[in-house]
């Protein structure tokens, strides 16, 4: 990371953040324009290659912060998760909501960095990736899974969930007015739906 851009006051900080995230986030990294960061941060763009040389530099330093605070949410979180797995599930999504209270953009962010298919892009995205997918992981490590794991593969399981939750989730930022409450509703909804649809599979057998 960039020792000077942290010497900024961090309003300041913030604000370039935001704005970055909000624009990589929403359009991705090959179609996404320094002047509509300029735009968001209000400052300017001679201020931003100051810091960050060129647009994969900044892309690069977003990627390592965005990754580096939702794990540090993740890690608070597997502190203190259930050892069920659908009620671990729905705490990493609310660990999602929360770190929006800072960065509303961040969720958006890290499922962009995971679709994300431009080359240049993908020269710094690796570790980023691969940090990201061991912190979530990690966040399962208490859960039982002996209960289920002979009536559905996890992997199928995990797969079907994670699609869908980051559907709804990039359905919800398509609105200009991001409804937190919505989304949970939504979440919630779906994980009964589907522990119900377990426990189901686990009594016919």
């Amino acid at each position: 990371m960039n020792e000077k851009f942290f010497e900024l006051k961090k309003e300041k900080q913030d604000r370039m953040i935001n704005g970055a995230m909000k624009v990589f986030a929403r359009n991705g990294y090959k179609r996404a324009s320094t002047d509509d960061m300029v735009k968001e941060a209000g400052v300017s763009k001679g201020l931003w290659f100051h810091y960050f040389g060129n647009k994969l530099g900044l892309y690069d330093f977003i990627a390592d912060y965005a990754v580096k605070y939702m794990n540090m949410e993740l890690m608070a979180m597997s502190n203190r998760h259930p050892e069920d797995y659908f009620e671990t599930t729905l705490a990493v999504e609310l660990t999602k909501l929360s770190v929006r209270k800072s960065y509303p953009y961040i969720p958006l962010f890290l499922s962009s960095m995971e679709r994300e298919k431009d080359e240049e892009a993908l020269t710094v995205l690796g570790e980023y990736k691969d940090a990201y997918r061991k912190a979530r992981l990690k966040a399962y490590e208490k859960v039982q899974m002996d209960n289920f794991r002979d009536v559905v593969s996890m992997e199928v399981l995990a797969r079907t969930l994670g699609l869908t939750l980051d559907g709804f989730l990039r359905e919800e930022y398509e609105e200009d007015n991001f409804s937190e409450e919505n989304y949970k509703q939504e979440v919630e909804s779906y994980l009964r739906m589907m522990s119900a649809l377990v426990e189901i599979s686990e009594e016919t057998e």
